[in-house]
């Protein structure tokens, strides 16, 4: 697909989407994988976000076999450097799971913590930057 934006004279300006993307400006999530042994593939959203010490963050993880097609029942864990990620299911139900990460108590000190999905033999990183809660300004 080439379509053409603008143009100026003779000269046009032209974009070619990428094939990763699933239409003009609309990129897809990085996919991971494929697992070994069941060659699915994974998603993790976000990759990394900021939130204050007091807030907590969902984390998206999509499984799908090679059609894209969703896949339930594949277990998958959630490790944080500090703090805590809970989910209501550990296996995917609809090809999904959702962990909600909760900062630990006890400090509000700047600092990078991480989140490390896996999926049988595939470890996605979640990058987390703490920062200070700022009232009365």
């Amino acid at each position: 697909m080439l379509v053409r934006l603008a143009g100026l004279g003779g000269l046009a300006l032209w974009l070619l989407p990428a094939l990763s993307h699933a239409g003009l400006f609309s990129p897809r999530a990085h996919d991971y994988g494929p697992t070994t042994p069941s060659g699915y593939r994974v998603r993790v959203e976000p990759q990394a976000v900021t939130l204050s010490h007091s807030q907590h963050q969902p984390i998206h993880v999509t499984v799908e076999n090679e059609a894209g097609q969703p896949i339930d029942g594949v277990a998958v864990r959630f490790r944080a450097s500090e703090g805590s990620v809970a989910t209501d299911s550990p296996e995917t139900q609809g090809g999904t799971v959702t962990g909600t990460f909760a900062v630990a108590t006890g400090s509000d000190q700047p600092r990078t913590v991480f989140v490390v999905v896996t999926v049988e033999n595939v470890k996605v990183t979640v990058f987390i930057d703490i920062v200070p809660a700022v009232f009365g300004r």
